[in-house]
């Protein structure tokens, strides 16, 4: 009887703790935020090392490139969606496995997509802004987390499926609709996405029985794979200069990840996730290397211009991501934490490839239609 009140004052001060996490975090932004406002010399080294680089990537200027300040901010800034993502998903007791990171590939494949539709200059300002890096990432995040929480919402009500099914087609359609008539440039027409949406709902309510309505994850990939098309479709209305630059990509990074399969097999097979992490690299490198040695584009991040400017060619790039990618399998083999945190772990690797796939889905198609 003595140990319940002890058990409640733990439980108490724990609730403290996750509570006054939160706090403290949104204190240092205020703190910051009142900083770059009022003091003069905190403004200007927010000015120059992140907002310039930003408004002259929208621009196409010379200056687009990250430095070391930015660079440091961002990946903090990473580390702390990646547990605040965990988090949330763990509430909504989604379950984070290889089946939620392959649903996430038409969503990493979209950031790529819908970065080149602002190289395009198919936004304006200020929306085009959020379509830069790594500005773009957040507005994916708030979308990916819009779409699982929609999905959580229809799979936990008692609403009948086809209530649910017309509910979501309508939504789509109307959504779109808005958003053609605000949207600048030439985008898809309604009744053309009304049609893409109505065949594509069918198809799947013909190929899965409604299952979507029931499964948030299988909800997830669905949608972003129907996003996916309708983003690059938009894109498509644009003229292709180097069309070749797809199929060489493809085929360069393809070619390297059987190289590493093939190997891997006399060491350790590699699984599903690790050869799609692979590739997603490859791809990234490979779009770096093609960009850059044969298309005449530069490099914008820190250590992958140091490494290029070094060795003189950008094929480096691919040795390097296959140095970075087998370093991260290698730590997560041997890492208890894949067993402890499975969840942990998926998410990771979803981030991971996220940051090769996106960056070369967008290289590969930028090169394409010569934006």
């Amino acid at each position: 009887m003595e140990d319940k009140p002890d058990i409640a004052i733990s439980r108490h001060e724990g609730y403290k703790i996750t509570e006054n996490k939160y706090i403290l975090g949104a204190a240092i932004i205020l703190v910051l935020l009142l900083a770059i406002q009022f003091i003069p010399q905190v403004n200007d080294f927010w000015t120059d090392h992140f907002v310039d680089p930003i408004m002259a990537d929208s621009k196409g200027e010379a200056g687009a490139k990250y430095n070391i300040y930015n660079t440091i901010a961002y990946g903090f800034c990473f580390f702390l969606l990646f547990m605040f993502i965990h988090e949330l998903l763990s509430d909504w007791k989604i379950e984070l496995n290889d089946r939620f990171v392959f649903a996430s590939v038409p969503l990493l494949i979209l950031g790529g997509v819908v970065r080149v539709l602002e190289d395009a200059d198919m936004f304006e300002p200020p929306l085009q802004y959020f379509f830069i890096s790594p500005l773009v990432y957040g507005a994916l995040v708030i979308y990916g987390l819009f779409v699982i929480a929609v999905g959580v919402w229809v799979a936990r009500s008692p609403l009948p499926p086809l209530t649910k099914g017309l509910g979501l087609v309508s939504f789509a359609i109307l959504g779109y609709g808005l958003w053609w008539y605000f949207a600048p440039g030439e985008w898809l027409h309604p009744s053309s996405w009304a049609l893409l949406v109505l065949c594509a709902s069918a198809l799947t309510a013909e190929f899965y029985r409604g299952q979507p309505l029931r499964d948030p994850i299988l909800f997830f990939g669905i949608t972003n794979t129907l996003v996916l098309i309708w983003t690059y479709l938009n894109l498509a209305q644009n003229e292709m200069k180097h069309p070749e630059m797809l199929w060489n990509t493809v085929v360069l990074a393809s070619c390297v990840t059987f190289l590493v399969w093939f190997f891997s097999w006399f060491i350790m097979p590699l699984n599903r996730i690790y050869r799609l992490l692979y590739f997603g690299h490859f791809l990234d490198g490979s779009a770096t290397y093609l960009g850059i040695d044969e298309y005449g584009y530069t490099e914008k991040h820190v250590l992958p211009d140091f490494f290029i400017e070094y060795f003189g060619t950008a094929s480096v790039m691919i040795l390097l991501k296959f140095v970075v990618v087998t370093g991260i399998i290698y730590a997560l083999e041997t890492e208890k934490s894949k067993e402890e945190e499975p969840q942990m772990v998926a998410l990771l690797l979803m981030f991971l490839l996220a940051l090769g796939l996106g960056p070369g889905t967008r290289d590969v198609l930028r090169i394409m239609f010569g934006t």
